[in-house]
């Protein structure tokens, strides 16, 4: 009689077990149709266009030419944004949507990343940069357009024309900035790949030009992933957006 006790507690517990194990599985399943609101934002000529393409169909890229660079049309003095598309991102069997717009990198397209982030509330922010300063130490596109980014974070500045649904909005901030260094393809080396490997991809020389501002946006307590890839033939895109994405 004891023993039928035990194990009808027994089965009880296991199928308590097997109810809640379904239940994890059901909401684990159910993250990746949430969407997450991510904004893609660097220099022009990064590869972004690039990236949104990649993000979209995975394969290679045809270079893309001067006629292919991401413009706005301006109405009333204010730029026109493209609407956010999804896209499914996957990474060892897992899988995240995520949704995001192709913005132009041109200083004068600056404005439009903060109204881009304010507007949608964007939670992760990819800042893509390129190693043209390696090439030419003078040109600091990218130093600019990331040190852009952090002055506005950090002065919070409000962009113009958000409209009435953002009217009381008086701060934002992203949940985390993944840093990527595009064209691995073209700047990579063994001892490079070895450093990715290991995951001290932040070490080599490439981000040097940015280590300042890799402790500013840590003094600022937001979280940064530092990594690369490779856009145009889909080298870890996906796979270090979702990494970046993992805690969301």
């Amino acid at each position: 009689m004891g023993g039928s006790s035990l194990d009808s507690s027994g089965d009880g517990m296991a199928g308590e077990i097997l109810v809640a194990h379904g239940m994890w599985e059901v909401f684990r399943g159910s993250k990746q149709y949430v969407p997450h609101s991510v904004g893609v934002y660097g220099a022009s000529m990064t590869g972004k266009t690039t990236l949104d393409r990649q993000l979209t169909t995975q394969g290679e890229v045809r270079p893309l030419g001067e006629d292919d660079r991401t413009h706005h049309r301006q109405k009333r003095g204010k730029y026109i944004l493209p609407p956010a598309t999804h896209k499914r991102i996957r990474s060892s069997g897992l899988k995240k949507t995520v949704v995001s717009r192709d913005l132009g990198g041109h200083v004068e397209y600056h404005s439009a990343w903060l109204k881009d982030m304010w507007e949608r509330k964007v939670k992760t922010i990819v800042v893509v940069l390129d190693h043209r300063h390696l090439e030419d130490n003078a040109c600091t596109d990218n130093q600019v357009a990331l040190s852009y980014l952090i002055r506005s974070l950090r002065n919070q500045t409000r962009p113009k024309g958000l409209g009435l649904k953002r009217i009381f909005q008086r701060h934002y901030m992203p949940r985390r900035i993944v840093i990527l260094m595009n064209k691995a393809d073209l700047w990579m080396d063994e001892e490079g790949f070895e450093l990715w490997e290991k995951g001290f991809i932040v070490r080599h020389t490439v981000f040097d030009a940015f280590r300042q501002s890799l402790y500013e946006l840590q003094e600022m307590n937001v979280p940064v992933r530092v990594d690369a890839c490779s856009a145009s033939i889909g080298w870890n895109v996906d796979e270090a957006i979702f990494r970046g994405l993992m805690d969301l």
